[in-house]
């Protein structure tokens, strides 16, 4: 392929590593090449199984065979210890009979455990892991959404998901994303995630978006979910920026801080 393209593919994989996912116009500016030549670059990549090529650009993907077993224990394991303060303290905004919608990320799986002293929940979830939860949830009303699994993600996605979660209406929403940006609002590196999240969201009652610091810190994913004002409230591990601050004001947006 030649000495530029090995040099392009340095640079993408790098950015790719570092952020979890690439757009074409992005890396055709920054590298000053034309967005064919990098759809091109992106092509290769894929074929050699080191990206996932998806609308727009590409994003990460788990090199290992065992991917069903490690693709969620690496996100697990990533600021494991503020994703579980979130966990509590969104779990605490969750009251006797409440109906909730809770995503299928590793955020939102931190609630879980703190769920069980709750009375007569009602649970709506695309998560399959979910069901090896039942010390904590067996006592409550789970509704589980149907579709295609995915094994890396251990969820359903896709129409019959979709379908299912349209008949509802009503809920609590703890959601979590890849990104959070001011200007494009919350989002994800792939369209099937975004699209039974943004599906989600715009049934619910309320909003809560859980996220750690990192979202924050690199808010640019292929993705949207939702509008900034859409969200109600936004747990996270570490105060916001000024700016973020305004605008969540301005949006009444209510801001909680999990503590230590």
């Amino acid at each position: 392929m030649g000495h530029a393209f090995e040099l392009r593919k340095k640079y993408i994989l790098g950015k790719i590593d570092q952020e979890s996912s690439v757009l074409v116009k992005d890396i055709a500016d920054e590298l000053g090449v034309s967005e064919t030549t990098i759809r091109r670059d992106l092509n290769e990549l894929d074929s050699r199984k080191l990206i996932r090529q998806v609308y727009g650009g590409a994003v990460r993907i788990e090199r290992s065979s065992r991917s069903f077993r490690f693709a969620w224990a690496n996100r697990s394991t990533q600021e494991i210890e503020a994703k579980k303060r979130i966990g509590r303290r969104a779990a605490s905004f969750v009251q006797d009979d409440d109906i909730l919608y809770i995503d299928p990320g590793t955020t939102s799986w931190e609630m879980i455990p703190y769920l069980k002293e709750k009375r007569n929940l009602t649970i709506i979830s695309n998560s399959v892991r979910l069901q090896q939860c039942m010390e904590f949830i067996g006592h409550h009303n789970i509704i589980q959404l149907g579709g295609t699994f995915r094994p890396d993600r251990l969820d359903t996605v896709g129409t019959l998901a979709i379908l299912g979660l349209e008949q509802l209406r009503g809920y609590k929403a703890f959601q979590g994303g890849d990104g959070m940006d001011i200007e494009f609002g919350l989002s994800a590196i792939d369209h099937e995630s975004a699209l039974i999240a943004k599906t989600a969201l715009d049934k619910a009652r309320q909003v809560f978006v859980i996220a750690d610091h990192t979202k924050f810190e690199s808010p640019s994913m292929l993705f949207k979910i939702a509008d900034i004002d859409n969200i109600d409230y936004i747990i996270t591990d570490r105060p916001l920026s000024s700016q973020w601050n305004q605008t969540c004001e301005r949006s009444n947006i209510n801001v909680i801080f999990a503590e230590g």
